[in-house]
């Protein structure tokens, strides 16, 4: 039940120049498993965007120092000799403590914003719909999850161009720069149509280039759910105004 406006504890969602951050309901254990594939990406799922770039920071730094993913490279293709002689056992114990509290975290958050979700929906939470400055401008409006979805695919971090998220942009397409290249992803899909595959293997790095598929799948579906959660932000607002502006105060919903 709606209460009274001074009552009102929470706030279901933030609209600034720069960006918009929400609540909403998420499933805690799939927060938990992007928080599995990849430190950070759980936290960012959850609005927490500072923390989780700085995880994911964590995650490629102590993963490339303790040489985990060329160590899952070279045990998945029957080496496992090769993968105990290039990992280091003293990161690995800090990254193996690290990455349980990181998933175990997100989880336990994604419970607890749940809850403060409903009960700001209960409370009749107000929501802003555009915030302007000199700089920029954001306006909630309808857009088109398959548009962000596309654009994501063909490049990771345009998807968030089209929802106007400056953080994400800048910290999701800097992060897949510098990942494709130390990868060497470009120069392998070059290779590939030119046919040239023994010069593929030559140039993929293992330790940098296991980050893009969870990179790449991340962004792409985060900005598709976010487009979704974003257009019904929307429809809540437009379901506020008109009720504020239009509905008798003493119309009762027929049940």
């Amino acid at each position: 039940m709606p209460v009274n406006s001074s009552q009102r504890r929470r706030m279901i969602a933030t609209v600034n120049p720069y960006m918009t951050n929400l609540f909403h309901l998420r499933n805690p254990f799939i927060v938990a498993w992007w928080s599995a594939s990849f430190p950070g990406f759980g936290h960012v799922l959850l609005g927490k965007y500072i923390t989780g770039f700085l995880l994911m920071v964590w995650e490629v730094f102590a993963n490339n120092i303790a040489h985990l993913n060329e160590g899952i490279f070279y045990s998945m293709t029957g080496r496992p000799e090769a993968a105990l002689k290039v990992m280091n056992e003293e990161w690995l114990w800090l990254y193996v403590t690290f990455y349980v509290f990181i998933i175990w975290d997100s989880y336990r958050q994604a419970i607890e914003y749940n809850k403060y979700y409903i009960l700001s929906v209960r409370e009749g939470a107000p929501i802003q719909m555009k915030n302007i400055n000199p700089l920029e401008i954001n306006v909630l409006e309808k857009r088109k999850p398959g548009y962000a979805l596309f654009w994501s695919l063909l490049t990771p971090g345009l998807g968030h161009f089209y929802l106007n998220r400056l953080p994400s942009i800048v910290f999701g397409v800097f992060l897949w720069i510098i990942i494709a290249y130390y990868s060497g992803l470009y120069k392998c899909v070059l290779y590939t149509v030119r046919g040239e595959f023994e010069l593929v293997s030559q140039t993929a790095n293992p330790q940098w280039f296991l980050f893009l598929p969870s990179l790449y799948v991340f962004l792409a579906y985060d900005s598709y759910v976010s487009t979704v959660e974003y257009n019904k932000l929307f429809d809540r607002e437009l379901e506020k105004h008109l009720k504020a502006s239009y509905q008798n105060r003493d119309f009762k919903m027929p049940l």
